[in-house]
């Protein structure tokens, strides 16, 4: 058990040290970059560091560190400058792509942001027509059934008229009859 507790501290310091080395190994890589540049006094040889200089300073823009990289650049361009101006402008180049692409991702981050805001937007205006529609269907259905009970009404009216005019039709033909039986009793028993 204690051999099992000692080899996960063994691992977990190897990991800790692995990943703070990893940090002050980049660092440290910029640092030597800037010191050989600053100590060149070989026209070649500086190009060759201002080489090395441009690409950990694409490293850092890919790795998402483009004020790490401005900083940089910014640290070593004046010593490029001192030694040789043609090369300080491959630094200028260099950071101005850093903003360009900084400004490229800001430009796309805010352009999904108007995007979602009109997808929103879109479905928030869809919602309240569907609302519209079901409130036209309502009150559609609401009509519909006040005219089913008016036809219902006026049924029931008619019925209940044709019924009384049936009744008084009958009453009438009985009255009728009656009196029609009447007057062959009186003209038989003359």
């Amino acid at each position: 058990m204690k051999k099992l507790f000692l080899s996960i501290a063994v691992v977990g310091a190897v990991c800790l040290t692995s990943c703070g080395n990893s940090q002050q190994a980049a660092q440290d890589k910029g640092e030597a970059i800037k010191a050989k540049i600053e100590n060149c006094s070989d026209p070649d040889s500086l190009k060759i560091y201002v080489d090395e200089a441009k690409a950990y300073a694409d490293e850092l823009v890919k790795a998402g560190k483009d004020d790490a990289a401005q900083t940089f650049i910014q640290e070593v361009e004046p010593a490029v400058k001192a030694k040789d101006a043609t090369a300080a402008g491959a630094f200028t180049a260099l950071g101005l792509k850093a903003k360009a692409d900084s400004a490229y991702e800001a430009a796309k981050e805010a352009t999904k942001e108007a995007v979602d805001s009109t997808k929103a937007a879109v479905n928030a205006a869809a919602d309240a027509a569907a609302a519209k529609v079901e409130q036209g269907k309502e009150a559609v259905a609401e009509k519909v059934e006040q005219g089913k009970e008016a036809v219902s009404e006026k049924a029931a009216e008619a019925k209940e008229a044709g019924k009384n005019a049936v009744d008084a039709a009958k009453t009438k033909t009985a009255e009728a009859a009656q009196k029609g039986a009447d007057k062959v009793k009186d003209l038989l028993g003359k």
